[in-house]
């Protein structure tokens, strides 16, 4: 009688442990953007539910698979996966941190002044946290990822960037505010608009332009990233 006892509470126990396995199968695919990280996952329920800090989202699961983005922060830290919206049986993930290219004070102690004689948006002195965009007209948005009071990235995407001002405007700001050259990004800036549907870098100074021109029948969109090289 004891021996069958005994038998059962190990099942009992092995039944257990499986129930607390971890249903949600996660892996992370960095890029080195300074924004976002890609997190492929694969599961058997029908949604996915992640936490970074108090902040807790939801995806879609199709065909047992899923894809999410996590940004990329000043210090690594802790994303938490779940099949379950109160996050029971979790799969811990460690987040991406990516290299600072400039605190937030340096940047803005030189940037906002450029930006006043050249009638562009300014910033707060309190940094931000987190990625932020800004729409600032029909052909031009601006982002920025933020951390611990340092910039990781910083974005311009312009449609007609070649006969755009603004984003002329941007571009000399920023590349001043960062201490690089100039006349080295206008030139990656032109082989983009020479060069479309083809990604160009330029790394000045430990800080990494990336950029690339995309057309269609009716635009063409020039995306540019500033980010430190890893």
């Amino acid at each position: 009688m004891r021996r069958i006892t005994l038998v059962s509470l190990l099942a009992s126990l092995l039944l257990l442990l499986t129930a607390c396995g971890n249903p949600v199968a996660v892996k992370l695919h960095e890029n080195g953007s300074g924004f976002n990280a890609t997190v492929t996952g694969k599961t058997k329920q029908k949604r996915v539910y992640w936490q970074i800090g108090d902040q807790t989202h939801s995806v879609k699961v199709t065909d047992g698979t899923f894809e999410v983005d996590i940004p990329y922060k000043a210090k690594e830290y802790r994303v938490t996966f779940a099949d379950n919206e109160q996050l029971n049986n979790p799969t811990y993930l460690q987040g991406p941190a990516a290299t600072p290219i400039t605190k937030w004070s340096t940047f803005i102690a030189r940037y906002n002044p450029l930006a006043r004689q050249k009638n562009l948006g300014v910033f707060d002195a309190k940094a931000i946290e987190g990625i932020r965009s800004d729409q600032i007209d029909d052909h031009n948005v601006i982002s920025i990822n933020a951390s611990d009071g340092q910039i990781l990235g910083i974005s311009v995407k312009s449609l007609d960037a070649k006969n755009n001002l603004v984003f002329k405007n941007y571009l000399e700001s920023f590349t001043a505010s960062l201490g690089t050259d100039n006349k080295q990004v206008t030139t990656l800036v032109k082989q983009s608009f020479n060069r479309p549907n083809k990604l160009l870098q330029l790394t000045t100074k430990k800080i990494r332009y990336s950029i690339i021109t995309t057309t269609n029948q009716k635009h063409k969109m020039t995306q540019l990233a500033i980010t430190h090289v890893e």
